[in-house]
């Protein structure tokens, strides 16, 4: 179930008092709705009654998908690789794996969720991700700044990249084929970090580690 707390925020602009729920725990399996509103950008949607003013709340949360055996912890501005919850991994150490995940941003939080819903692999889908990103600056000419996924078939994959100038979207895809071979890179090269009971944060800069082990060693740990 989810836990949340009714908790008094002074608004930074009038500094009014505002009453808002804060989510130590989401649990889109009892409760879709809230589910809905992460990802339609509402639920961490502040307004202050008084004065109107309108920002987006960020504190730590763990997303907890219980029936795609899926939980994402987000830490704003974490800059940790690794994170141990002793708790969650003695309440949870008789049951089977759970894919654990920690992410430092909004906006990867609802892309690991896309992704995990989607029955994908978040290793494979990084290495295929960073793939299309270097090919997307080779062929514009630009630099981006970031990137996320944004669909697939049977037959390919996307990616959303946003030029670091321009802010201009850029729509990439590739075959599944590039996914496939990602998927197999992840497997032996990501082989070790998939048995952590830890929450691992598999991001850009661990694709680009992964690739360059890849390219240097081939599949060899």
């Amino acid at each position: 179930m989810s836990i949340s707390e009714l908790k008094a925020v002074e608004c930074p602009h009038c500094l009014g008092s505002n009453k808002i729920v804060f989510y130590s725990s989401i649990s889109p399996s009892s409760d879709e709705s809230l589910r809905n509103s992460l990802l339609n950008d509402t639920l961490f949607k502040y307004t202050c009654i008084h004065c109107g003013y309108e920002a987006r709340l960020s504190y730590p949360v763990l997303y907890n998908d219980v029936n795609r055996r899926f939980m994402i912890y987000f830490i704003p501005w974490c800059d940790k690789r690794v994170i141990t919850d002793r708790v969650i991994e003695y309440d949870r150490s008789r049951i089977a794996p759970i894919k654990k995940r920690v992410v430092a941003d909004y906006n990867s939080l609802k892309e690991k969720i896309i992704i995990f819903e989607s029955g994908l692999d978040d290793m494979a889908i990084e290495l295929t991700k960073l793939a299309l990103k270097i090919k997307t600056e080779k062929k514009l000419g630009i630099h981006t700044d970031c990137g996320y996924f944004s669909f697939y078939d049977r037959r390919q994959i996307g990616f959303t990249f946003f030029d670091a100038d321009t802010k201009e979207k850029h729509l990439e895809t590739a075959g599944m084929q590039v996914y496939q071979k990602s998927l197999g890179i992840a497997a032996r090269l990501g082989r070790k970090l998939r048995m952590s009971k830890a929450f691992i944060n598999v991001d850009s800069e661990w694709a680009k580690e992964i690739l360059h082990r890849y390219q240097r060693y081939g599949f060899d740990e």
